[in-house]
């Protein structure tokens, strides 16, 4: 049996990182109806067909953007299983207040939009993923996990919406995890 190579040269992480960051950058500026992907290709330095060979559309290419955001604030998991709850909500709470405010506004008010999909895609289900991940660390695999992890998220966000600013880490500790595992906290 013969090995398969891939043709051509190896990609170059630095290309990939540029055209990410790029991506970013215009659909702060632009939208996601603003963005082009040739504006992309041009502003990063690489040629269009490059890029489209790593990325098929606009969509991959934005969802890729947005979950290469998202990892630089992932939450390593430590001894500490509910100390690792706790900074993954605060993470949460951190990116409503930067990119995530307006990703958010996409999400509630056109949420059937390629943009609200790529959102739940790359920023939403991967959040939901690592939360409940890290709950059932904390609880077990308890029949109501998925709710438990989902409330502790909406609490943040409701408490967004209802002060302008999202709750501070000795308020997610003292009233939202304590709904989350189902006991009063410590």
């Amino acid at each position: 049996m013969t090995e398969h190579k891939p043709r051509g040269r190896p990609r170059d992480p630095a290309v990939d990182q540029a055209v990410l960051r790029e991506t970013l950058a215009l659909l702060d500026t632009r939208g996601y109806d603003g963005l082009r992907v040739a504006d992309v290709a041009r502003n990063a330095g690489v040629g269009l067909g490059s890029l489209y060979r790593r990325w098929p559309n606009k969509y991959a290419l934005v969802v890729d953007a947005l979950r290469a955001a998202a990892a630089a604030r992932a939450v390593e998991p430590t001894d500490d299983p509910v100390a690792d709850l706790l900074t993954g909500l605060v993470n949460l709470a951190e990116g409503l207040g930067h990119r995530g405010a307006p990703l958010l506004a996409v999400l509630l008010t056109d949420p059937g939009s390629e943009l609200a999909a790529a959102v739940r895609e790359a920023k939403v289900e991967p959040v939901r993923a690592a939360t409940r991940e890290r709950l059932r660390r904390v609880i077990g695999p308890v029949p109501d996990l998925q709710a438990r992890a989902d409330a502790g998220q909406a609490l943040v966000l409701l408490h967004l919406m209802l002060h302008g600013v999202p709750p501070d880490e000795t308020r997610m500790r003292e009233e939202i995890l304590p709904v989350m595992i189902g006991r009063p906290a410590d």
